[in-house]
């Protein structure tokens, strides 16, 4: 299991008296309710790079084709 450390922030009383009631009706403490939040924040943003990154390179594969295609009318074969 990997060592578990304590991550601390400063937040609005609201925010955090929502937060603590949401955990609750989830049948969850509060800790466990941000950190499942942010867990899935950061799924979120890893997809939203993967897709960045996949056309990135989707552009790049494309643009390499046709320079390709364009060598095979230059008369070498």
């Amino acid at each position: 299991m990997d060592k578990s450390i304590t991550l601390s922030f400063r937040t609005e009383a609201a925010f955090a008296e929502a937060t603590t009631l949401l955990a609750k009706f989830k049948g969850q403490n509060r800790s466990n309710y941000i950190e499942q939040a942010i867990r899935e924040k950061n799924e979120r943003t890893m997809a939203e790079r993967i897709a960045f990154l996949s056309g990135a390179l989707a552009a790049q594969s494309l643009a390499s084709s046709e320079e390709q295609d364009d060598t095979l009318g230059d008369g070498l074969v």
